[in-house]
């Protein structure tokens, strides 16, 4: 399968591609980072679809046919208005999630779905030079990191709700330890979630959060001890 007729099927059937197409994904940075984004967008269109219809617009449509003149034209005018208000509260719901931020559940939820679609991550196994961990560090606000093992994977991905952050995955003696950092996504409390066999940790750090992931629950705390010791933020607290 080539880039084309991946893409193609992953805008078809953007939860199931198929096999073949994953196969591609897994071998394809380019690939991986389309379908990831689109997988985003469709996680966002979801919640903002999840938006209530604001109440009492049923009984404010049907008062509009309440006259004569007004019942030759309702059929003309209620349904774009009816399609105007849904797209409305679509758009309304995507700023929301975007500007507002969402539940530390849903958030450490949608990092285990990230982490466990990002598959090639944990695979991947060459060390990442210095430099290029030093910089995605600074872009997520840090002013220093002390790696825990071998960094063996750095991206600058999509997070869930939107925004953006960073990606890092290490190799340590307890197994792979991948660190997101969320500089726009503020928390008020730690919060620890499992899902499929990871172990999310959601901690506030710096202007705004770190998601640490393992998938050995024994793990994280030391990965968490880690990241209170060894995190420096610029221009923020520790």
């Amino acid at each position: 399968m080539n880039c084309l007729e991946f893409r193609r099927a992953a805008l078809a059937n953007p939860h199931h591609p198929g096999h073949d197409a994953l196969a591609h994904e897994a071998d394809c940075p380019a690939c991986a980072r389309f379908y990831r984004e689109l997988r985003l967008q469709e996680e966002q269109l979801y919640e903002a679809m999840c938006v209530p219809v604001p109440e009492g617009l049923a009984d404010r449509i049907l008062l509009r046919r309440a006259s004569s003149w007004r019942e030759w034209l309702a059929p003309r005018i209620a349904v774009p208005a009816l399609a105007a208000s849904l797209m409305l509260a679509v758009v309304l719901g995507v700023v929301w999630k975007q500007t507002q931020g969402m539940p530390a559940e849903t958030l450490a939820m949608g990092i285990a779905a990230h982490v466990e679609h990002d598959a090639h991550a944990l695979a991947a196994s060459a060390e990442v030079p210095a430099a290029t961990l030093m910089t995605s560090a600074r872009r997520g606000g840090l002013d220093s990191l002390i790696p825990p093992g071998r960094p063996t994977y750095v991206d600058h991905c999509p997070l869930p709700g939107g925004g953006s952050g960073e990606h890092i995955v290490f190799d340590t003696p307890h197994g792979k330890i991948t660190l997101i950092i969320m500089p726009t996504k503020k928390i008020t409390m730690p919060l620890r979630l499992d899902r499929n066999g990871l172990t999310v940790s959601l901690m506030p750090a710096g202007e705004g959060s770190i998601a640490l992931v393992t998938a050995n629950p024994q793990t994280i705390e030391e990965a968490e001890k880690w990241a209170r010791q060894t995190l420096r933020w610029a221009n923020s607290r520790t």
